[in-house]
């Protein structure tokens, strides 16, 4: 194989390794303190900075709900084709959400985050109670049930001494990942009533489930909105490409916010009106809380207020998208160029696996097929190695003459190469075909449900993750990139024979590099990989046998 293509190989899967780990946003440990101190004031005086500790924002007094004699109502059922609900009175909320396709719950209540898990579309009038909390989460709010999809909500508040009424209503879809929600805000006094800071603040809910291992860095969750015209995915408490503070926010046009988890999306989309801009908690404890700005300058006296939402939950597809609504397919975050060989491949995997009923094994079969597919330029590839092996002496002789003219050097080892009918790249050419099939393949593991918890045998419980068996001192010991490496450097000694100098180092060095990048990839990728290896050193093997044989004939 020639160096300069091993290299571009390495460089290519070492850079997409390093994007993918500063991309992700980082895992921690730290426990949840409710009564932790953490904003910190600085004021310069002089050549001095005092250093106020100030707890948690409170919030406004100015709001106040009125007290109800409301009765508590925790389940208040609907059910569509799509999902499941379960309401309470409890700030007008959905407590549970089972997405019916999969029969999985989306509703997580405790979590390492501290987030509440409920769906509630509260209104905020002040970015403190967006942080903390608002008087309306847990008043109990009348209700009355207006036809069989159909639910309304309703309090009673002052704002400044201006009394306010609030009605928000949830409106279900029979047959459509979606449903719609209408906050209505009602002046009935006989004066204007001005709003604190001429807008208020909408949002949907800081988690959406479903429940799964989230020390675990690819089980990340993500605020997203989409503001003037690009889709935003911020990483949480200042990462590597991300603003550190208590709370972010954006100005401009505002099509969207919500939250994103591994495999699904809470995206609430306005109807007929856009945002003003967007913010998100930023804190590292805390949930993923994401809302929008809406310009409100006043209610005038026997006037209303109404903002519509049309709400989707589902999984990261990009159909299912695009049925609720054209403007939230970027959220299915999924490359346009991988996105094809993807569905194929997620497609061949849930064919194969109708029969096998196994997506470990289904993924094995793969990859042979693939390898079957591969196999005549696999083949073409070895004959030009065994070549380019067969010149090493010569070449060896070039590098020695003209060790002081290296464009001399390359020149007459061209056109040795020309001479002898040798191309130096076809020896990577099945690798570098294979990339593709890598990528899409680690996008299906990433984003796709289908493949959440899904087995292969022995120790692999989770092709998904890495398969990890235990932990010395918080490391992982992962079992299967320890057999891929030690295979890939089988295949590479076998398929590499005599080669020396510079290109024996880099043969030698490619595994090292190869077990650092896959040592935390989810485990069928990984498998993937291995089962190429494997199939690779049997078809080298009968290339030797059948060289053997060649030889000893003649």
């Amino acid at each position: 194989m020639e160096k300069r293509a091993i290299v571009a190989i390495v460089l290519s899967l070492a850079v997409w390794f390093l994007w993918m780990y500063f991309m992700k946003p980082k895992t921690t440990e730290k426990k949840v303190q409710e009564k932790k101190t953490e904003v910190v004031e600085e004021k310069a005086k002089g050549n001095e900075i005092d250093v106020v500790e100030k707890k948690r924002p409170m919030v406004t007094r100015s709001i106040v709900v009125k007290p109800s004699r409301v009765k508590e109502e925790l389940e208040i059922p609907f059910k569509t084709s799509k999902y499941t609900i379960t309401l309470s009175n409890r700030g007008g909320s959905i407590i549970s959400l089972k997405y019916a396709q999969r029969d999985i719950e989306l509703i997580v209540d405790k979590n390492k985050f501290n987030a509440n898990g409920y769906i509630n579309f509260n209104i905020y009038f002040r970015e403190n109670e967006f942080l903390e909390a608002s008087p309306l989460d847990n008043v109990l709010w009348s209700y009355r049930k207006a036809g069989n999809n159909k639910i309304v909500f309703s309090t009673a508040l002052t704002i400044n001494n201006s009394p306010l009424v609030i009605e928000k209503t949830y409106s279900f879809v029979e047959d459509c990942h979606c449903f719609h929600v209408e906050l209505k805000i009602i002046n009935p006094s006989r004066t204007d009533i001005v709003f604190p800071n001429n807008y208020i603040i909408v949002s949907p809910s800081d988690f959406i489930g479903p429940d799964m291992d989230y020390d675990n860095s690819y089980n990340q969750l993500n605020s997203i909105y989409y503001l003037n015209g690009d889709f935003e995915k911020p990483s949480k408490g200042g990462g590597f490409f991300s603003k550190s503070g208590i709370v972010q926010k954006e100005t401009g046009v505002t099509q969207w916010v919500g939250v994103m988890s591994r495999y699904f999306l809470l995206i609430a989309i306005p109807e007929n009106f856009t945002g003003t801009g967007a913010l998100y908690d930023n804190r590292e404890e805390t949930g993923f809380k994401t809302g929008m700005f809406i310009s409100a300058d006043s209610l005038q006296a026997r006037k209303e207020l109404v903002k519509s939402f049309k709400v989707y939950i589902g999984e990261k597809n990009k159909d299912k998208l695009a049925a609720v609504d054209k403007s939230i397919v970027d959220a299915a975050d999924i490359s346009t160029w991988i996105e094809p060989i993807r569905d194929f491949l997620l497609w061949c995997l849930l064919k194969i696996n109708i029969l096998i009923g196994n997506l470990g094994w289904s993924l094995v079969i793969f990859s042979i097929i693939t390898k079957i597919l591969f196999l005549p330029l696999t083949q073409k590839s070895t004959e030009s190695m065994k070549k380019m092996q067969a010149l090493n002496p010569k070449i060896t002789e070039i590098r020695g003459k003209y060790k002081d003219k290296p464009e001399l050097m390359n020149k007459k080892i061209m056109e040795l190469y020309k001479k002898e009918k040798v191309n130096p790249a076809s020896g990577c050419l099945p690798m570098l075909l294979q990339l593709p099939f890598f990528f899409a393949l680690y996008s299906a593991l990433i984003n796709s449900v289908d493949l959440w918890q899904a087995p292969f045998t022995l120790w692999i419980t989770d092709l998904s993750l890495p398969d990890t068996v235990f932990q010395i001192s918080g490391f992982n010991i992962n079992i299967l990139p320890i057999i891929m490496t030690g295979s890939t450097y089988l295949q590479q000694k076998m398929s590499s024979g005599d080669a020396a100098g510079q290109q024996q180092k880099m043969m030698a060095f490619l595994p090292l590099i190869f077990i650092v990048i896959f040592w935390n990839m989810p485990s069928g990728l990984v498998l993937y990989w291995t089962m190429q290896n494997i199939l690779q050193i049997f078809h080298q093997l009968y290339i030797n046998k059948r060289g053997s044989d060649k030889e000893s004939k003649t």
